[in-house]
């Protein structure tokens, strides 16, 4: 069974746009939306599996730190 999930990340204030185009590009696999633009913090929403999202996040060309996920990932069946 797969249920709702988020994470936030931390990524340079100019990478946020980037980021969502990224996103963008893979229908349906989570949703962006800024949550401090000053500071770089997004959160991801997605419904499913989550190790795309986070695949997609160790192969961007630029840093971006996970800082939270709900739930947390050891939860996780």
């Amino acid at each position: 069974m797969y249920d709702a999930f988020h994470i936030d990340v931390a990524v340079e204030p100019r990478q946020i746009d980037f980021l969502n185009r990224v996103f963008e590009g893979y229908d349906h696999l989570c949703v962006v939306s800024t949550v401090d633009a000053a500071n770089g913090v997004v959160r991801l929403r997605g419904f499913g599996r989550r190790g795309p999202v986070r695949r997609v996040l160790k192969g961007l060309p630029f840093p971006c730190r996970i800082l939270a996920e709900e739930p947390p990932l050891d939860t996780e069946s």
